[in-house]
């Protein structure tokens, strides 16, 4: 995309992460859609907030989400039940709040052998982000707009994932092949992966020579104050700029419109629908083990809305890895962060 921006060749459309809209729109290289989605009878009314969030950008629209994706708690019923951690209809007793998840915790290790929760742990920004915004007044963004990484609930978050990894509740220095691997091998109580993978471990289920044999579903742990879960959007921009021709923006808002209609079958993946009125829908919650993880949609977190949120994942990653194999002090890993973070912030 770049490479063709820098040509004066975009593309008419195309895919972009939501979060990198910010970096675009604030150059002038996306066209701003606003005022031209309602003529092509595109409702922007209808879009869940955390969706149009991931396409808002100091207040004007500039995109149509394809979906909300994030990080959920797939859980491995079997073992949880062989901890006696199911509830009387069979479903696990999923756990609120810090002190009822490290009882599980706990009891599923002395019952099983085997660690309560498994994540890839090269690559903890997410759940560490997740895990601040759980908490009262948690946030990674200032008043200002710029980075607000080394804070109380920061050092809170980064502190319980090493507490975690110590006492033998998390798979440890795992990458995401490996620790999928893990989690459908049968090898832990659950695994905290995408909305992405859903389906494709609900075939898992399905196949006899498989390992994983009852799979639920669950929104991200809340072991703090409230519901929260990192989440991302796959969106579709016109990268026209503000004075596009105006022949092409309308056969591109045609196709849009189409693909606004059909949402729902992008959300057939595991990732959520955008539109209100696909999530409520009968048939979006015939989906397998929709019902399971609805309250994702309300608990989705949004990167903030700045140009540095585009080098959130890579600077926390380095840090926070820096911190859980003892490289840095956890206090250090979060300074040096948002020292990184600002730089990157000022620079811009």
């Amino acid at each position: 995309m770049n490479a063709n921006l820098a040509a004066g060749t975009p593309p008419d459309i195309m895919v972009l992460h939501g979060r990198r809209i910010p970096n675009y729109a604030s150059r002038g290289l996306l066209t701003p859609l606003g005022d031209v989605l309602a003529g092509a009878g595109i409702d922007a009314d209808d879009l869940t907030e955390s969706a149009r969030g991931f396409v808002e950008y100091n207040g004007e629209l500039y995109g149509i989400p394809l979906d909300l994706h994030g990080h959920l708690w797939h859980i491995n019923v079997d073992h949880w039940a062989a901890a006696g951690l199911v509830n009387d209809d069979g479903s696990p007793d999923i756990p609120y709040g810090m002190d009822e998840f490290m009882s599980h915790a706990e009891t599923f290790k002395e019952a099983t052998g085997m660690p309560f929760l498994g994540m890839w742990t090269n690559g903890l920004s997410r759940n560490w982000m997740a895990l601040v915004y759980q908490q009262e007044g948690g946030t990674v963004e200032g008043d200002d707009g710029l980075p607000d990484i080394n804070t109380e609930a920061g050092l809170n978050a980064l502190n319980f994932l090493i507490m975690l990894r110590d006492e033998g509740h998390i798979t440890d220095n795992v990458d995401y092949g490996a620790a999928q691997e893990i989690f459908l091998n049968g090898e832990n109580g659950g695994h905290i992966n995408g909305t992405w993978v859903v389906n494709f471990y609900d075939n898992q289920v399905a196949d006899p020579e498989a390992p994983l044999k009852n799979y639920y579903v669950h929104n991200f742990p809340t072991v703090y104050d409230q519901p929260a879960a990192w989440a991302g959007s796959h969106a579709w921009i016109i990268p026209q700029g503000s004075d596009p021709d105006p022949a092409t923006l309308e056969a591109t808002l045609t196709f849009l419109d189409y693909l606004n209609d059909n949402n729902i079958e992008w959300a057939r993946t595991g990732h959520s629908a955008v539109n209100t009125s696909v999530v409520n829908s009968d048939v979006y919650n015939e989906y397998p083990h929709r019902q399971e993880y609805a309250e994702f949609v309300p608990s989705a977190v949004i990167p903030p809305r700045e140009n540095w949120s585009t080098a959130f994942e890579s600077v926390m990653d380095e840090e926070l890895s820096a911190a859980m194999i003892g490289e840095k002090s956890p206090e250090q890993a979060l300074a040096d962060a948002q020292t990184r973070l600002e730089d990157f912030a000022l620079f811009e």
